[in-house]
């Protein structure tokens, strides 16, 4: 009787179940479906051995992991394409990325910094989430970027950055640093970014003295810009305007806008201007506005007198196109605290009347228009 024939190796189980159809092996500690593999909120300390190579998106968020959890074998996942740790335990960017990530979530962490030589790991990505760690200016390195030629969105939301990250990729689509500690914009920190779309600087240290002149001039492609919640005066100066469709400066300290600060932005949508100190706004600010939809202005101490008559009237039409005002409520003089400004009648409507010269002197006189101020 012949002897039975040896068991098959495991790398010959594998080819067999790949030959049959059958699915690669799963950590027991996780679950594995249709390439992805689900080993989030399972209290782990490290990734898992076991994770199929054919696995595209692994899901590893809600754990322990730290740094030393991270093994070489997960630069070896050669199909995976996005990778989920964010609220772990890590303190560095993960040395060992897989090469062909696009997509690489990290918040909600405790890193310090970003180096060259790990991002060079992952040439192909498009999307690092970064939002929620202790990134710091000191920690990035000036070269951080070079290699990260694909790099199309970089939110680096709630970290400790005092300054723009230096480097930034030419690719870069959107980037959020707001919540952080930006207090200066120097000469072209934002230059070579041809294809930025949409920039987030909320929450910041931001002044007009600060920052550069030409900070926003050269985005041309830039759509939305939004600069709430900082310490400006007046709009920047210099807004880009070809593309711009969404324009926030609410909750600064604005309390003048500077006649044809929003001139020949035909794309603007939408605009905030709410909580700040305006009490006026210049004739004709509006005017190149033609297609705005949304006008946020509330909050602010607005003085209803013939100094607003022609926004009351511009109001008025506008509201006919379809345009939504919120806020604009009038404070003072007393008499007329919490009116809707576009609701006046009687108080304005003398405003337009030009006055009469004395025929002596020459000198206008004051016509005694109600609600003049």
């Amino acid at each position: 009787m012949a002897p039975p024939p040896p068991p098959p190796l495991p790398w010959a189980l594998a080819l067999l179940a790949s030959l049959w159809g059958g699915a690669a092996p799963c950590p027991s500690v996780c679950r594995c479906a249709g390439g992805r593999v689900y080993c989030n909120d399972r209290g782990l300390t490290a990734v898992p051995e076991g994770v199929p190579p054919g696995a595209t998106t692994l899901f590893l968020q809600n754990n322990r992991i730290g740094d030393a959890g991270i093994p070489p074998r997960l630069g070896r996942l050669q199909a995976l394409r996005v990778l989920y740790l964010y609220a772990n335990a890590l303190e560095q960017l993960p040395r060992h990325l897989p090469p062909a990530l696009r997509e690489l979530h990290l918040q909600d962490n405790n890193v310090r910094g970003l180096c060259r030589r790990s991002l060079a790991r992952a040439p192909l990505l498009e999307r690092l989430h970064l939002d929620d760690n202790s990134v710091s200016a000191a920690g990035i390195e000036e070269d951080a970027f070079a290699e990260s030629g694909r790099l199309r969105l970089l939110f680096l939301s709630r970290n400790h950055l005092s300054s723009v990250p230096p480097g930034l990729p030419p690719a870069l689509e959107e980037l959020r640093l707001d919540d952080n500690r930006i207090h200066t914009i120097p000469l072209r920190a934002f230059e070579g970014l041809p294809a930025l779309r949409r920039l987030v600087l909320d929450g910041n240290l931001l002044a007009n003295q600060r920052m550069a002149d030409d900070t926003f001039s050269r985005l041309y492609n830039l759509s939305e810009l939004s600069l709430g919640r900082n310490a400006l005066a007046a709009p920047p100066a210099n807004l880009p305007r070809a593309q711009l469709r969404r324009l926030s400066l609410a909750a600064n300290a604005i309390s003048h806008v500077p006649a044809g600060s929003l001139s020949r932005m035909r794309a603007l949508e939408r605009l905030d201007l709410s909580d700040n100190n305006l009490t006026t706004l210049p004739r004709g600010l509006f005017d190149d506005l033609s297609r705005l939809s949304h006008l946020g202005l509330r909050n602010n101490p607005w003085f209803c007198g013939c100094n607003l008559a022609w926004l009351r009237d511009w109001v008025r039409r506008r509201a006919a196109g379809g345009l939504e005002v919120r806020g604009l409520l009038c404070q003072a003089p007393a008499r007329l605290r919490g009116l809707p400004v576009g609701e006046l009648r009687g108080e304005m409507d003398a405003c337009g009347t030009p006055a009469p010269a004395n025929s002596a002197t020459g000198v206008a006189v004051a016509s005694g228009a109600r609600g003049a101020g």
